[in-house]
């Protein structure tokens, strides 16, 4: 396992969006729903008021602990005032998920809030992503993007750990997988828009020499490698 643990992976995307906070869409796959909750609760912590919300589907709060103050399910939250410090969470009842407001809500709540935080994306639980004509779901208020995706599937078959791939692939995934994935115009870096992160997260369940191979993926964009569930940095 990796041992060169050095410090807050939170912290360092609150650097990293220092400026362009307001409006964060988090795609791709492998830790979305983390990352939206853990970077809720730093900003919160920092007296802004948050929203939380999705521009695709998100589990219902009975299924997955956002960790909000106020909940809303409809456009009563048009007349709330969110306190400094406080989270907000935002979406419609649908059926089997929580589904998306109108993309036109986040720009008419956009003076409400400090931060909007937008999980744009679905994997329906898989590591990896090759995405379809339709997503992500990016509004044109976005200041920044942050793209994940999982270290944790190294070595397994791309079939059934990569949405939108063959399922009857059983080929290895390794650092190549990843790479290609960085390229493709389907892949991790579709649709990216404002100031841009890349994130390889679960990243301390594998080798130290797989992370040193992967730092120099060909990529213009910031790449970092760390834990979303341990917030640890590599």
């Amino acid at each position: 396992m990796v041992q060169c643990i050095m410090s807050s992976l939170i912290k360092a995307l609150l650097q990293q969006f220092s400026g362009n906070e307001k409006c964060i869409c988090i795609t791709g796959s492998g830790g979305k729903t983390t990352a939206l909750i853990k970077l809720a609760e730093a900003y919160a912590h920092l007296g802004k008021r948050v929203l939380v919300s999705t521009t695709t589907k998100l589990q219902y709060p009975t299924q997955r602990d956002y960790q909000c103050d106020q909940y809303f399910y409809d456009h009563s939250i048009f007349s709330y005032n969110c306190n400094a410090g406080q989270r907000v969470f935002y979406a419609v009842k649908g059926n089997v998920k929580m589904e998306a407001p109108r993309l036109q809500d986040f720009s008419m709540l956009s003076d409400k809030y400090d931060v909007m935080l937008l999980e744009a994306d679905g994997a329906r639980s898989k590591g990896l992503k090759l995405h379809t004509d339709r997503d992500p779901v990016i509004p044109e208020c976005t200041t920044a993007t942050l793209a994940i995706f999982s270290l944790a599937v190294l070595g397994k078959p791309i079939g059934q750990h990569c949405f939108g791939w063959d399922e009857t692939d059983t080929t290895p995934i390794d650092e190549k997988t990843f790479q290609m994935l960085l390229a493709h115009p389907q892949g991790i870096q579709k649709r990216m828009a404002g100031e841009k992160v890349i994130l390889g997260n679960q990243a301390d369940s594998v080798l130290e020499n797989h992370i040193e191979r992967m730092r120099v993926l060909s990529t213009q964009l910031p790449l970092i490698f760390g834990s979303l569930e341990k917030d640890l940095l590599i």
